[in-house]
Order: structure tokens, then sequence, then C-alpha cells
């Protein structure tokens, strides 16, 4: 199994480095990040060569368990606000509230142009970006974001696991270029169900929500190493960082590669290294049974085991 991400238990950068040097009869540094040693700079490149690779190694929605995590995020939508539009005019005004309204916000209304941002909040009105194709008075909006900031350390997301946890929908999505186009430029019915798409490290909705529902997907980390206080790192920047993935892949990574580059043979360091990758990947997360006669029996959650004789349902 991976070992569990804490600086506790993981080897340094530094003591990774170390060890391999000391397994080459090679002097053992005391710094990596900064040294000028040209030898431990070729190793700091091959620690990090050995991070991209264990971390490509992986499948869309399986690989490495250290590295899925999940990102909840609550919408920004607020609905109920009324308001009067003129043809031509790009303000809604005589509205008794403007609160939770900021600038950048998507209005949403029969009254206005669909899209239509908000450029400005005033006392008892806002200015959007479209202007009103009709007069109307004492019409409905409401207001929300349309899109939200993913995690930084995102490689990507893993499929069919984004929620409206709540409504305990599924999100539809996400959608592609031409599905989207359709929803933002063409007449479409929005539905009841949550459309997304990511884009521009931003994941779009659709709808733009009228109200702060909860939303959640699993994702999978670019964070193969850590900093000292745990924070998430795509490549080596201090010799406190850590290992995310076993330590031990490193070493032999690095070991296999070393040899290598220096053109020694590398043949029996490099298939100590890949099975030893392959061992861990199968076992880091655990598998289900499959039987070859397809006759698994699934956990029994109700039955003659763990039903009362009497009062059942009471």
């Amino acid at each position: 199994m991976t070992q569990p991400i804490t600086s506790s238990n993981q080897k340094t950068l530094l003591k990774v480095v170390q060890e391999v040097m000391g397994d080459l009869g090679l002097p053992q540094p005391q710094l990596v990040i900064g040294n000028t040693d040209k030898t431990v700079q070729q190793m700091l490149v091959h620690a990090t060569r050995v991070g991209e690779d264990l971390a490509s190694r992986a499948a869309p929605n399986d690989g490495w368990q250290v590295l899925r995590k999940e990102y909840k995020f609550s919408l920004i939508g607020f609905g109920g606000y009324t308001g009067d539009v003129t043809a031509g005019s790009n303000i809604i005004s005589n509205m008794p509230s403007v609160g939770n309204i900021a600038v950048g916000m998507i209005a949403t209304s029969t009254a206005i142009p669909y899209g239509a941002t908000v450029t400005a909040v005033g006392a008892d009105s806002v200015t959007l970006d479209s202007d009103a194709p009709t007069t109307l008075t004492g019409e409905q909006f409401s207001f929300g974001n349309e899109s939200y900031p993913i995690p930084a350390d995102v490689a990507h997301f893993i499929t069919e696991t984004g929620w409206d946890r709540s409504f305990r929908w599924q999100l539809v999505g996400p959608l592609n270029p031409q599905e989207w186009q359709v929803l933002k430029s063409g007449i479409s019915p929005t539905g009841p169900r949550l459309r997304y798409r990511i884009m521009d490290s931003q994941i779009y909705v659709n709808p733009v929500p009228a109200s702060r529902d909860n939303l959640v997907l699993e994702y999978y980390s670019t964070g193969w190493c850590q900093s000292s206080t745990g924070t998430p790192q795509a490549a080596w920047l201090a010799d406190s960082d850590t290992c995310v993935l076993q330590d031990r892949l490193f070493i032999l990574g690095i070991l296999a590669r070393f040899l290598n580059r220096k053109g020694l043979d590398s043949t029996s360091a490099q298939r100590e290294y890949d099975d030893a990758v392959e061992r861990a990947l199968s076992r880091n997360a655990g598998a289900r049974s499959l039987p070859l006669n397809a006759r698994m029996n699934p956990p029994v959650l109700l039955g003659s085991n763990n039903v009362p004789d009497t009062g059942f349902g009471s």
C-alpha cells in the first residue's frame, strides 16, 4: 500500500538523494536545492523526472489513491429581486434591494438578454452590459456567478464524479465546446439539471445559479511531492520536501535513470523500478474480486440475517 501523506514517515528529498548516492558509492551531500555540485544537480533532475513519471502512470479514473482528491464548493446565486427595465436601457431600476449583488455576476430574467453581466451596482439599481429589449415594471430577477476556480493542483477531473449534493443530482457534463455554445448562444431549454464545462482553469455552470447549492467533483492531483507543511507540489522546492508516493520508488527510479544517463548497464535497475511501480499501483487502493463464474455475492444490506422477526418497519 502507498504510505500515508505525513511528513513523519516519508523521506525528504535530501534523504532520498543521500541514499541513492550512498548506494552508488558517491559522497553524500548536505543539501540538494542550491547545491553547485553537478552530480547532485543531476540527482535533483532525476528525482523530478521520476515524480513526473510516477504521476503519469495512472489511468484517468484510477491510479494512485493518494493523488485522488475531492473538490467541494458552493455555488453563488441569489434570487427574489424585482425591478423595472426600459427598452434600449441597460439599467434595472427601482430595486427594493441590491444586497449580495456584485460586479461580474450574471443577471437572469425573461426581461433581459441571456447572459447579461453586472457592470455596476447602485443604491437601488444595477447596470448591465446589455440593453433590455422591452419596457417592463416589477419584473423578477436573479443574480449569480457562472464560473468557479478549480484547485491549483488539478491534473484532471475524474469521469462522472460531479454531483449537486443539495439536490442529490448528478451533474451533466463536462460539456464539449459545441454543446456549451448551444446553451449559451442558441435556443435551448435549461431543465432542472446543472450542466458544466471546464475551461480557462474555471468550472462553468449552466443555468446560472439562483441559490447556493453544494457541488462536488473528484480529481487527480499533480502533487506527487509536498512541502514540510503538507502543501501539494509538482516540483521539489526545498530539501525538506517529502515524497507523497512511496519513497522507495523514487530511490529505485533515480538509480535506474542515473545509470542509464552515465552509459552504464541499467537493465536490472530499470526492471526493478518498473516491477516495483506495477506492484505498488496494483495494491495501492485495493480491488474488487472478479470471479470467473460471474457469481460474485455483493454485500447483503437487507436480508433474513438482519431483519427482526416482528416489528419490522415500525
